[in-house]
């Protein structure tokens, strides 16, 4: 029985903190007890106003003054500071959408977040021969290049990506093409281009990529001006704000955590090694010195995907619902991974995508470059696609006999024996150099070289 009561009565004080806290401002009771927050002094309610909300409170000396609700605190009335909170990714990376006309003058934005890389968006966005993917109300693109040649009016890969320059569009429609020009360039920043789906109006098209912690963020900003600028909103809310929706779906996504595939273990010296490993030679390779007792190689590993995979393997093996796995040869999979050093980042990556082509993933995903490894994937993407060819099969020997060694030699020198030949005509040495750098440099000097002549 007295138990119930202790019960009863706990369940009773609690109703009632939640009433009273359910309570609002301008319902509180006279006579409560109130602590003014500028002076710390106790006080009593002695009368509430309305609209807006004020109080009349006798303080401890006998004095009455009028004070808001920010101003005074109430016995059992504890009020919380309230933060907005926006996290820094939206939900399904979709930002920001807005659409305003004004007269003779629509514009909308659309914004969403990416993860990829500025350099995997900026290569997107400037593919204008893939706009039929994605950008809504384009049926095909082709370029429009002044040449002598009729294979050369119409492709993108003789069509300068500079502002002034020319490309024709297609809308789903009955519509004929329209020309569109390129207004602005910045790498890795901004692209615009003037735009027409009608005879009506026209549209300036701006794309802008900022990075971000995770991702990049891309803002789409579309303007139109004229008489006929409301048109440019048209069925704006169910397709036109989902371009960018539909440009992540095929833009190839890059992991934000750190993805290394770096086995850290230690020998009798305590030196340490890094052997490229694929993620389940890694897991087993960890997995085993974590039962002889180093445990050191587990804690070590960065990736935080590979690690709890090891983790849950060892429990598994401990509780008997699982088998040791055995140990990976790290030379051999040392020797099984290419060479990329010894090729460009272009033949890497003709390399990887036509192993891919004939079959052979892995070979893209053992690439340790985020950068290369993506350009791969969108590459490979777009063949799948049609969008473009499958590249040459580069020769691995000839580019690595092509490559001169001056890794040894000092850069001063370098530059003066190049520049010498560069003088002379000989500009093989000059171009096959990957520093580049170094190559800009010899190259300018040689122009002023010749300027002096």
């Amino acid at each position: 029985m007295l138990f119930c009561n202790i019960v009863v009565g706990k369940i009773l004080k609690k109703e009632r903190f939640i009433r009273l806290m359910s309570k609002a401002l301008n319902q509180i009771e006279l006579g409560t007890s109130c602590v003014i927050k500028e002076t710390g002094q106790p006080g009593t309610l002695q009368r509430i106003f309305y609209y807006p909300t004020k109080y009349l409170i006798k303080s401890e000396n006998g004095e009455f003054n009028y004070y808001n609700t920010h101003e005074i605190s109430f016995e059992g009335y504890d009020r919380s500071n309230t933060t907005l909170n926006i996290p820094e990714v939206p939900h399904n990376g979709v930002g920001e959408r807005l659409a305003s006309w004004f007269p003779f003058e629509a514009v909308s934005l659309v914004e969403h977040h990416f993860l990829s890389s500025k350099e995997i968006l900026w290569e997107m966005l400037t593919s204008l021969e893939t706009y039929n993917l994605w950008f809504t109300g384009i049926q095909r693109a082709i370029a429009d290049v002044k040449s002598e040649r009729y294979v050369h009016k119409f492709s993108f890969d003789q069509l300068p990506l500079k502002p002034g320059s020319y490309f024709k569009i297609r809308p789903a429609t009955l519509a004929p093409w329209f020309r569109c020009r390129i207004i602005t360039v910045e790498k890795e920043k901004e692209f615009g281009f003037d735009f027409r789906m009608s005879p009506l109006f026209s549209e300036y098209i701006s794309f802008t990529i900022e990075e971000s912690k995770t991702g990049v963020f891309v803002t789409c900003t579309r303007t139109s001006k004229g008489f006929f600028s409301f048109l440019s909103l048209y069925n704006w809310n169910k397709n036109k704000s989902k371009i960018l929706e539909k440009l992540a779906a095929i833009t190839p996504v890059i992991s934000t955590d750190i993805n290394t595939e770096e086995v850290i273990s230690s020998d009798s010296t305590g030196s340490t090694q890094s052997n490229q490993l694929s993620r389940e030679d890694t897991i087993a390779l960890v997995v085993n010195k974590a039962l002889d007792g180093d445990k050191d190689s587990l804690n070590a590993l960065s990736d935080k995907i590979t690690r709890g995979k090891a983790k849950a393997l060892i429990i598994r093996i401990n509780r008997g619902t699982a088998e040791r796995p055995p140990m990976p040869d790290a030379s051999a999979s040392s020797s099984a991974t290419p060479a990329n050093t010894e090729l460009s980042r272009e033949d890497t990556i003709a390399l990887v995508v036509n192993k891919a082509l004939d079959g052979d993933e892995e070979a893209i995903n053992n690439i340790s470059d985020k950068v290369t490894k993506a350009k791969a994937k969108a590459l490979l993407m777009k063949i799948n696609k049609g969008a473009a060819e499958r590249p040459p099969m580069p020769d691995a020997s000839a580019s690595s006999k092509e490559i001169p060694e001056t890794k040894n030699k000092n850069d001063d020198e370098l530059m003066e024996r190049l520049i010498a030949s560069g003088l002379k005509g000989d500009m093989e040495e000059i171009n096959a150099l990957d520093n580049k750098v170094l190559r800009g440099k010899i190259k300018a000097a040689i122009v002023k070289a010749k300027r002096k002549n």
